[in-house]
This record gives structure tokens, C-alpha cells and sequence, in this order.
């Protein structure tokens, strides 16, 4: 019993909710055709055993359908409610979508785009290169450590508390992108951290977007997927996402409008299979 209960517990929750409806429909069809009076027995030369394999037979069918159909339906995107914020996963490019943008940058907000400090190709390199002004940049980055009474380094960069989030207006296309100092780089210009730290940088970025959200609408893109150098180990989109999640609901941050996370796809590319957004549906439900 302890075996099939441990077999059961490592079932995906498309299986098993692909087997629940399954279930459910043969039960219907089988109370329906009773009500009728009809049974499978009265079918000619079908005997006990043909009625065992013919109902095992149909089961299989509505079974692979549904688990299926769970597939189309929920592959690109979910919805949740989290501590009452309205939360939606989907398949994207985050500087197409409205609302309030959220790039991970350096605890140094770093405008060394250069593949050596930062990759042209991250998130932060491109907001720098092609979306935003770098001189508007420094500029908001320098009156933000003003405000909160930050001095410069010796190298005359500031450095931010991890988790900070500091409200950059573009006036290039008027959007406005939150930039997050999601990582610490070191003197060889590598982010390291470990899951404690970053989920500790996640709690202070659920309190920094409380702060400067406005009411608007939140995307971000799935955090820590571009640190390579977890020093606990490496960590899969999965983890990460699930880790994004956990925190928003142990922040005791109650958002008043939708929270995107905006999992990032190659051009023609439908797959999403390293993150089966259906098992995260229902995580939060009581």
C-alpha cells in the first residue's frame, strides 16, 4: 500500500487529473446507459472478458484525449491566484508585452555592454542597447542613489541592495521598465549566488514592486534563468519558477493588478517542455 501511495504522489498532475476525468466520463456514460437499460453484455458474442477489455479499451481512449486536450489548453499559459493576485504564466517576449517591465540587471545597474561585464544578448544588455538611452539610464540610476543616500564606489558606479528596484521611464518609446538588481557580480564580472540568496532577493523585489508599481501591471521574465553559477548547485527553470511563486506567497505582498511571468520562446518555437505549466495550476489552491 505505502508503495502505490509513493507511486501515486509521483504522478504529474496531468496524469492524474487526465485520469480522474477519464474516470468520471466512463462512470457517466456507464450510469446513462443503465438508466436506459442498456449494457455492453447485450452486444451479441460479447462475453465477461469482452466487456472487460472493451470498457479498459475506452477508458484508455478518454484518458489519452484528456491528457491531451490538458496539453493544448494549458501548454502557453495558466492562471493562478496568489494571496489574491491574479498571476498568469505565459510563453513571450517581455519587451512586447504592456504593462510595467521588470529587467534583471547588476547590483551596479552596469552600462558595460560588451559580452565581458554584460552579455549583449541578456535582457539587461538589451534594454540598454536597443529598447533604452544609456544617458537616461544613468541619470535615473544616479538620482535614485541620491535618494536613498548611496555614495559612490571607488570605481564611481553605485552599488544597490539586491532585490532593488529602481523605476526607469524611456522616453525613446515611453515604456517603463522596473530594473531589478537581480545579481552581485564579483572582479571577474561573474554572478554568483546560492537559493537562499536568491530567494532573499526575491522577497525584497515583491516589496520594491509593491512600492513603485502604481497599480499597473507587472511582467517579469523568469528570474535566474541567465546565472549559470549557482554555488549550491545548479537549479532548472522549474525550480526557479516555482521559487518565484513561493515567494510572492510568503511575501505577505497583495498585488491590485495582474502579475505576468513571461517565459521566454525562440521565434518558432512551440515548445515549453522544460516547464509543464499545468502542474503549477493549482499550486496555491486550498
Amino acid at each position: 500500500m505505502k508503495k502505490l501511495y509513493a507511486w501515486e504522489k509521483n504522478l504529474t498532475n496531468q496524469t492524474r487529473d487526465s485520469f480522474k476525468y477519464a474516470l468520471g466520463m466512463i462512470g457517466a456514460i456507464s450510469t446513462i446507459l443503465t438508466i436506459f437499460g442498456v449494457s455492453i453484455r447485450d452486444i451479441p458474442n460479447v462475453n465477461l472478458w469482452w466487456s472487460i477489455v472493451l470498457v479498459a479499451a475506452a477508458f484508455i481512449v478518454a484518458f489519452g484525449i484528456f491528457y491531451y486536450l490538458l496539453d493544448i489548453i494549458f501548454r502557453n499559459s495558466i492562471k493562478l491566484d496568489i494571496r489574491k493576485t491574479q498571476v498568469t504564466i505565459t510563453c513571450g517576449d517581455i519587451f512586447a508585452s504592456t504593462g510595467l517591465k521588470v529587467i534583471g540587471c547588476d547590483t551596479r545597474f552596469d552600462t558595460r555592454i560588451d559580452d565581458i561585464v554584460i552579455s549583449k544578448s541578456s535582457l539587461h544588455g538589451q534594454l540598454f542597447l536597443k529598447y533604452g538611452d544609456i544617458k537616461e539610464i544613468e541619470s535615473t540610476v544616479k538620482a535614485e542613489a541620491e535618494r536613498r543616500n548611496i555614495s559612490k564606489n571607488e570605481d564611481g558606479s553605485y552599488s544597490f541592495e539586491l532585490g532593488t528596484i529602481i523605476r526607469y521611464y524611456c522616453s525613446r518609446n515611453n515604456e517603463t521598465y522596473l530594473m531589478l538588481a537581480a545579481t552581485e557580480l564579483n572582479k571577474q564580472y561573474e554572478a554568483h549566488t546560492n537559493m537562499a540568496e536568491f530567494e532573499q532577493m526575491l522577497m525584497v523585489m515583491w516589496r520594491e514592486l509593491d512600492r513603485v508599481y502604481a497599480r499597473n501591471n507587472i511582467n517579469l521574465p523568469l528570474l535566474g534563468s541567465g546565472i549559470s553559477r549557482f554555488d549550491d548547485g545548479p537549479k532548472d527553470n522549474k525550480e526557479l519558477l516555482k521559487c518565484m511563486l513561493c515567494t510572492l506567497n510568503n511575501s505577505g505582498v497583495t498585488f491590485k493588478s495582474k502579475v505576468n511571468v513571461v517565459l521566454y520562446r525562440k521565434p518558432d518555437d512551440d515548445n515549453n517542455d522544460d516547464i509543464p505549466l499545468y502542474e503549477y495550476k493549482d499550486m496555491f489552491k486550498l
